[in-house]
């Protein structure tokens, strides 16, 4: 099929130079740089602009417009897809706004753009040594396949299919996470967990003790401790220096969540050494503050792999003690802890495994920490089942992507072997 630049398929547009000291917190939320992410925007970081100004209406974005962010470490993976829920929505500069007429569809022009094959030629384009970036003009000239309209719209049904149970799987983890969560702060912090007759211990008049060393009361029958007590940090593991072993960076590890992203292959040179059901906390800044924080679960069994020297790796010492490493490791105040204790100059603190392993905290009884496990285990392997079909599904719709467009396959081809697969799926459970 033919190929043709964006430039003669779509309308380009780059966004208004605001002023940083003009920003608010109320207004018309702007599309800066730093909102734009991997296939998503992000919002803990907007700023808004309530100041008239000229021309204002060619900087509104619309639903379905594709977004780009032109510069940064990431450029060419920064894009996003505008929803009708996110409006309404000012254009910065440095970010560029795909646009298409009558003759493309704008969803089948998303999946365009959000796809390795526009990665690559960013990667190969770019310039700029301390900041990578790309120009309109570099934007207008990468070459997009454009199979008629109907094919289009199509082949856009059949991705955001795929898209929609990536979405859904998304949810349910969420909702997955916030449940374990929530029952970890009942039974370790409101410390109403079961007691032996089922009701929970302090609403139902559980004794409770005043621990001087933790300066709160505590269920009689629990004592103080420190994080050492139960997790070793940074334990031992060895991998042969050369060997290709599997890999996560600091990319890899969420902000919210525990699923981390596809493993690498990378031979091994130095690093933090882990396996499945460790957790991995940032230990620098701004990655600590930023939540970034990951159960170890697609590992191979008894695989060891490693990642950054950025890590630090939490591991249960006598029980696995994965569930309880998770809600733990982003509780409040735990987090609170870890980053008053960083150190070292601006830009680059880092806070120290021992630091973490010396907070302080009521330890309960080993009873209650399996019950603990075996209550939440179903979570985190749920979390774990769907961040797996999600690469799966992510992986399909990227290899589909030129496939469909290309002509290779057709869409009946692939709705019918998605048809298939999804009535596999529901008679028999995940296969």
């Amino acid at each position: 099929m033919e190929l043709i630049k964006l430039k003669y398929a779509v309308d380009i547009l780059t966004g208004y130079t605001f002023k940083g000291n003009k920003y608010s917190d109320k207004g018309i939320r702007v599309v800066r740089g730093e909102n734009v992410t991997e296939g998503k925007l992000r919002w803990d970081t907007i700023k808004c602009w309530n100041i008239p100004f000229d021309k204002e209406e060619l900087y509104k974005l619309k639903a379905d417009d594709v977004v780009i962010g032109m510069d940064g470490s990431k450029v060419g993976k920064n894009k996003a897809r505008i929803f009708l829920e996110d409006l309404p929505l000012l254009l910065a500069q440095r970010v560029a706004c795909l646009r298409t007429n009558e003759n493309v569809d704008q969803v089948y022009l998303y999946y365009c753009i959000n796809n390795p094959r526009f990665e690559e030629y960013v990667s190969r384009i770019q310039t700029g040594s301390s900041v990578p970036h790309i120009s309109k003009t570099q934007i207008e000239d990468f070459q997009i396949p454009l199979p008629d309209l109907a094919a289009q719209k199509q082949i856009a049904k059949v991705l955001l299919g795929l898209d929609a149970k990536i979405a859904l799987n998304n949810k349910i983890n969420q909702e997955l996470e916030a449940m374990a969560k929530t029952l970890y702060d009942y039974w370790f912090v409101q410390f109403d967990f079961l007691d032996a007759n089922g009701k929970p211990y302090k609403s139902s008049g559980g004794k409770m003790v005043f621990n001087a060393e933790l300066k709160r009361e505590i269920p009689e029958g629990w004592d103080n401790g420190l994080a050492k007590d139960l997790f070793q940090f940074n334990p031992t593991l060895s991998i042969k220096k050369g060997n290709v072993s599997s890999y996560i960076d600091m990319n890899a590890l969420p902000v919210n969540g525990f699923m981390t992203k596809k493993l690498q292959k990378k031979a091994f040179g130095g690093g933090m050494k882990f396996q499945n059901d460790d957790v991995v906390m940032a230990r620098i800044t701004p990655c600590l503050e930023n939540g970034k924080t990951g159960l170890i679960s697609l590992l191979n069994d008894d695989e060891i792999g490693f990642g950054s020297t950025e890590f630090i790796v939490i591991r249960g010492i006598d029980l696995k003690l994965k569930s309880f490493a998770c809600c733990l490791s982003r509780s409040e105040k735990f987090r609170k802890h870890a980053i008053s204790k960083m150190t070292g100059t601006s830009g680059r603190k880092r806070v120290k495994a021992d630091a973490l392993a010396n907070f302080k905290m009521p330890i309960p009884s080993k009873e209650i920490l399996e019950y603990f496990e075996k209550t939440t285990s179903c979570f985190f392997d749920k979390m774990n089942v769907n961040a797996i079909e999600n690469q799966k599904l992510s992986e399909l719709r990227d290899w589909l992507l030129p496939m469909l467009m290309n002509g290779q396959v057709s869409v009946e081809e692939v709705e019918s072997e998605l048809s298939m697969v999804s009535d596999r799926y529901i008679k028999y459970g995940k296969e």
